[in-house]
């Protein structure tokens, strides 16, 4: 499970950083990481973003540790069911219609924003204060004007 959640968490620490927006469920969490997918470990993937940051090592395993985290927070408020759903639709492609097609309950959809929102300020904290703002002028180059 959580595919792409390493490039989720990269969308969010760009979102929060900047605009404190919140990312949508679709993105935030995704099955676990394919040989091809984007990774914080790996920032040539990305664009050199995470390049651009210079992370150090330390850093790079905090990420990690916080996305594994969040990863594992989020699977435990899924139900059996809703998981191997979402594994099921995941493997058809559809990334989109995946997380529509779980039926989350209110509770869920809170409980796993509330979780998200704690992993997009743990990984900010990991960064040094111009790290984040190196994100932020990054993240306003990207937005249309």
């Amino acid at each position: 499970m959580f595919r792409n959640f390493n490039r989720g968490l990269a969308i969010a620490i760009l979102s929060v950083a900047a605009a404190g927006v919140a990312i949508p469920t679709i993105v935030a969490a995704q099955s676990s990481p394919s040989p091809t997918s984007p990774s914080l470990t790996k920032p040539q993937r990305r664009g050199g973003m995470w390049e651009q940051l210079n992370l150090s090592e330390a850093q790079k395993q905090q990420l990690k540790t916080v996305h594994d985290n969040a990863k594992k927070e989020i699977e435990s408020v899924l139900t059996e069911e809703q998981r191997a759903k979402l594994a099921e639709t995941r493997q058809s492609g559809n990334r989109k219609g995946a997380w529509r097609s779980l039926n989350l309950t209110t509770d869920q959809k809170q409980k796993i924003s509330d979780i998200r929102k704690r992993s997009k300020e743990q990984s900010l904290a990991i960064l040094t204060s111009e790290q984040r703002t190196q994100l932020e002028q990054m993240r306003a180059n990207r937005q249309p004007k």
